[in-house]
């Protein structure tokens, strides 16, 4: 048994060799393709530098005007709270309704 890989032994008594298990698990932590991802991946800035937009959101998010965090994205992030309401009380109402005609029926 290798030392990174779970262990199903408990579990699969003579069922055979685990090691057919466990090294697609091997294989892909130590492919090339893993690798060349994880390189494109990293940001294209130098180490320690912030991106100009990342400074902006960081301005826009924590700027003290007493908005709630899930409404200081401007007025995308309010439609689509007021529509999460919405939805959230369409589907209770639905639910209710549903509910109150198996009980009157």
């Amino acid at each position: 048994m290798h030392k990174n890989c779970f262990s199903l032994r408990p579990f699969l008594r003579g069922v055979g060799d685990l090691g057919a298990v466990c090294k697609p698990i091997r294989e892909f932590r130590n492919s090339a393709a893993l690798k060349y991802a994880a390189a494109a991946a990293a940001p294209k800035t130098r180490p320690g530098k912030v991106p100009p937009k990342m400074v902006k959101l960081r301005k826009q998010f924590q700027a003290d005007n007493d908005l709630p965090i899930f409404l200081k994205g401007g007025s995308m992030d309010n439609i689509l709270y007021r529509l999460t309401w919405v939805l959230c009380f369409l589907g209770i109402g639905g639910d209710v309704w549903l509910w109150l005609g198996y009980i009157i029926a």
